[in-house]
């Protein structure tokens, strides 16, 4: 295992995902809540210093990622494949104990919960205005946006639910 920076202009190839080779995966830390990177000690990087952990193996990258989120629940590990953020992570490694808040069926709940409410708010912003001719406009203008934007909330946390059914 070894951390390599994601762009270094000094090293040929200067990009990360050139340098990792077949069956090598790399751990992405990231705080769980904003996603932004984080060293292994939970810092932010400084400007052009972000890095990535470089394993031989997918068993050495979750446990790589396991040891640090252990010691900082608020970080997540993100696991990937030579091809880099292209895809989906192959795994994303998360503190037991918060894990809930960032994945699984009460994330999804969550999730489900926040796009009924935005889409119950919308459509009274809509009904109010229709019932006034939409003499107002603003009223049907921010619900239907309310309501688009608590459609997709809801599409995520129903397929999250479906996802995660006991």
């Amino acid at each position: 295992m070894y951390w390599t920076k994601l762009y270094d202009p000094d090293r040929a190839p200067a990009h990360w995902s050139e340098v990792i080779l077949p069956g090598e995966y790399c751990v992405f830390i990231l705080d769980a809540e904003t996603r932004t990177p984080r060293d292994a000690e939970g810092r932010p990087f400084s400007p052009g210093s972000e890095a990535v952990a470089i394993c031989g193996g997918l068993e050495e990258a979750v446990d790589l990622a396991e040891s640090i989120v252990n010691r900082h629940p608020e970080l997540c590990g993100q696991i990937y494949d030579r091809h880099g953020k292209s895809d989906e992570p192959l795994r994303t490694v998360y503190e037991p104990s918060v894990r809930g808040r960032y994945e699984g069926r009460p994330y999804a709940r969550r999730e489900t919960l926040r796009g009924l409410t935005l889409m119950s708010g919308g459509a009274v912003l809509v009904l109010i205005d229709v019932r006034h001719d939409l003499t107002w406009m603003w009223g049907y203008i921010i619900g239907a946006k309310l309501a688009l934007i608590g459609g997709a909330f809801l599409v995520r946390g129903l397929i999250g639910l479906y996802g995660h059914r006991a």
